[in-house]
């Protein structure tokens, strides 16, 4: 073990992080040093083990005296790396810690056995974050979609260039220690099944400076093909197959977050660090910006905070454009399979972009409340919507309206997915049915299925395949083998479609005509107008009005606290955006707009006692972003958008039926783990 000495330039390791310090004095037990976390300057004792040299995290050796085949020259450091083709290897000089490659055949005989035995015994190489460099910054936003085509007529399928295939299975590897987690599951695709899981320490473990890996695995035959090592701390969390690069997401010790590029694949005997850059702030406890994408394979799109998004071309080291979304709960935007078009989903509409330039080309309206999460389809034909009580579905090279199916059942959810023609994975567990209109099943992990909440990657959906992982072993048994296991099942799975075929729909619903209902009002100066409306739809539904019915719609009016916000001046052509989370310029801020925001709302909801059944609403708002002609302000638009909207109960559409919310989550489940899918249908179904 390395004993450094006063004023020797070291690491050590705080609060499971590696940072820079000087050495104050030393002996073979503990060292004192002065060292740097989040700007502040600290000083502290620590073992040993818990310091080392900058040089170390990249050795494979101890520091040896190596000697050449004369004995005349030799040098005092330890190996970075052996090249057995080009039959050389590179040392790590212990004093300055300078590299030198040397001939292996110009060493001494003790030399080469001892190389010899590095390549037998030697772990796998962990690649090192390279240095965070700076990406010119743009003025870019991309702005508010008024004025764009409100239909897909325009816009071509967008098929993938190569379709993904995943057949059925597993493939098992052990965990390198006991608080190993697995993080990530990406679906590659081919014949053969490609998979990547990705793994980092569990949050607190007593390992959490071991390395991250990414284990490249096949379905067909279950086993594994490689494992790549990257450093400590980097999360995996986007897959680009086909240039062979992966996006992993890390931190600097003053709470900044960075993004990392790698190459990496199964042809790979280690992974490539290729650039790193800073993309907003890291928080420790919060799980938004552990989302990205690979738009090609120059382009990345990153999510730095909730509704805060950047697009980056990592080779030019730039910033492409950002963008925000005007949406409470900032749904995740979808790529097309192509990677041609961009799907935002926000509060009444969805802007579709082109990814590399940030061009607005469509915006969609969305009728049936606020957008939770859209989703195309394998082929890049269709886009589904889904939003408070409706599924649309539009078609892209078509001038027609979407077709809308009720999901009044549903709810809400970030994450969609086509599991076929008919069926669609809402929040990875529920599955809904475009032709029942109704959830028929969910799934559910059961046992040692590795379902950490903050982990979104963990899921997957590809080619009718819901990917997962396992975990096995008993954590609390020293002699237990610890594994893990990524693996692919069928959906929707056995049982699934016999079931649901011999569901009777008509005992379905707990809502039909000729069902009594209440009415309650809470509108202020508009209540006798909202009554009056209401009263119309339940005479058009055919319900019975009953004061006392157990039933009642709920009708309530308010407004939000005020909320400030600045809308900046954009240098593109869509005018002004409330884009103040992105930091605006000196410049920007001169042209920037202090608005105060105070929004109303109108909502209503079907209750059956305190049990929900349905709801919907619609919000008198500022936007996020405007388009303003020359002389107009923010302030001077208020009132166009900033007001009650009583018409929403004129407009609204009330299904007629209500099902029961006991259907809420489909007919029955189905728990995934170590033996796939095992489905438990509901008791007393109407068949």
């Amino acid at each position: 073990m390395l004993v450094p000495k006063a004023g020797d330039k070291v690491e050590v390791s705080y609060l499971g992080k590696w940072v820079p310090g000087v050495v104050l004095g030393a002996d073979k037990v503990d060292a004192d040093v002065d060292f740097t976390y989040s700007g502040r300057s600290n000083k502290r004792t620590f073992k040993i083990k818990d310091v080392r040299y900058p040089w170390q995290a990249s050795v494979i050796s101890p520091v040896y005296i190596w000697k050449d085949s004369t004995g005349k020259h030799s040098v005092e450091a330890a190996v970075e790396s052996i090249d057995e083709e080009a039959d050389t290897v590179t040392l790590i000089r212990r004093d300055d810690g300078k590299k030198i490659t040397l001939p292996i055949d110009n060493l001494g005989s003790i030399e080469k056995r001892r190389i010899q035995i590095l390549i037998r015994l030697a772990p796998p190489r962990v690649a090192q974050v390279p240095p965070l460099e700076e990406f010119a910054q743009s003025q870019q936003l991309v702005g508010a979609a008024l004025g764009a085509p409100t239909s897909l007529a325009g816009l071509a399928p967008d098929p993938p260039a190569i379709r993904v295939a995943i057949p059925m299975g597993g493939a098992a590897f052990e965990r390198a220690y006991r608080d190993e987690s697995l993080i990530g599951v990406f679906p590659i695709g081919s014949s053969r099944g490609w998979i990547m899981g990705a793994t980092l320490p569990k949050r607190f473990a007593s390992n959490r400076n071991a390395p991250s890996r990414l284990i490249w695995a096949t379905l067909d035959d279950g086993k594994v093909a490689v494992q790549h090592l990257i450093e400590p701390g980097e999360r995996t969390i986007a897959v680009d197959p086909s240039s062979q690069q992966i996006m992993s997401l890390g931190e600097v010790d003053n709470g900044v977050a960075t993004l990392t590029i790698w190459r990496s694949s199964p042809k790979l005997t280690e992974a490539e660090p290729l650039v790193r850059w800073a993309s907003g702030k890291q928080r420790t406890f919060e799980t938004e910006n552990r989302w990205g994408q690979f738009i090609d394979g120059r382009t990345v799109l990153h999510r730095m905070n909730k509704g805060e998004y950047a697009v980056y071309d990592f080779v030019a080291k730039k910033t492409v454009y950002k963008f925000g979304q005007d949406s409470r709960n900032s749904p995740e935007p979808v790529l097309s399979p192509g990677r041609k078009y961009l799907a935002i989903p926000e509060g009444n509409s969805v802007r579709l972009i082109e990814p590399t330039s940030g061009e607005v080309l469509v915006s969609l309206p969305v009728e049936g409340g606020s957008v939770s999460s859209v989703a195309f389809d394998p082929m890049g034909e269709k886009l589904a919507v889904l939003s408070s009580n409706e599924m649309a579905v539009w078609t892209l090279g078509s001038g027609s309206p979407p077709r809308r199916v009720r999901a009044d059942l549903l709810s809400s959810a970030s994450r969609l997915a086509w599991v076929d023609d008919n069926h669609l994975l809402v929040g990875g567990s529920v599955l809904f049915s475009l032709d029942q209109e109704v959830p028929v099943w969910s799934y559910r992990p059961q046992g040692d299925v590795v379902n950490e909440r903050d982990e979104p990657n963990v899921v997957a959906i590809a080619s009718s395949r819901l990917c997962y992982g396992v975990r096995i072993g008993n954590d609390y048994d020293s002699r237990s083998v610890l594994g893990l296991v990524i693996g692919a099942v069928e959906l929707p799975g056995p049982g699934v479609r016999e079931t649901v075929a011999g569901m009777n729909r008509d005992e379905l619903f707990v809502l039909e005509p000729g069902i009594a209902v209440g009415l309650e009002v809470d509108c202020g100066q508009y209540n006798d107008r909202v009554r009056a409306d209401l009263m119309r739809h339940i005479e058009e539904n055919q319900w019975r009005y009953d004061p006392d019915a157990t039933i009642k719609l709920f009708a309530k009016m308010s407004r939000d606290e005020p909320e400030q916000s600045l809308y900046v001046k954009s240098n593109s052509r869509f005018g002004f955006g409330g884009m103040s989370v992105f930091g605006p310029t000196r410049e920007q801020l001169a042209n920037a707009e202090h608005v105060t925001r105070q929004s109303y709302r109108s909502n209503l909801t079907i209750r059956r006692g305190e049990e929900f059944l349905w709801g919907s609403g619609t919000v008198g708002a500022l936007p996020s972003s405007l388009r303003l002609t020359e002389g107009q302000t923010v302030e001077s638009l208020r009132n166009q958008y900033e007001k009650p909207v009583p018409e929403f109960y004129t407009n609204v559409r009330i299904p007629t039926k209500l099902y029961d919310p006991r259907y809420r989550s489909g007919f029955g489940v189905s728990y995934f783990g170590k033996h796939g899918l095992d489905p438990k249908p509901m008791a007393d179904l109407p068949k």
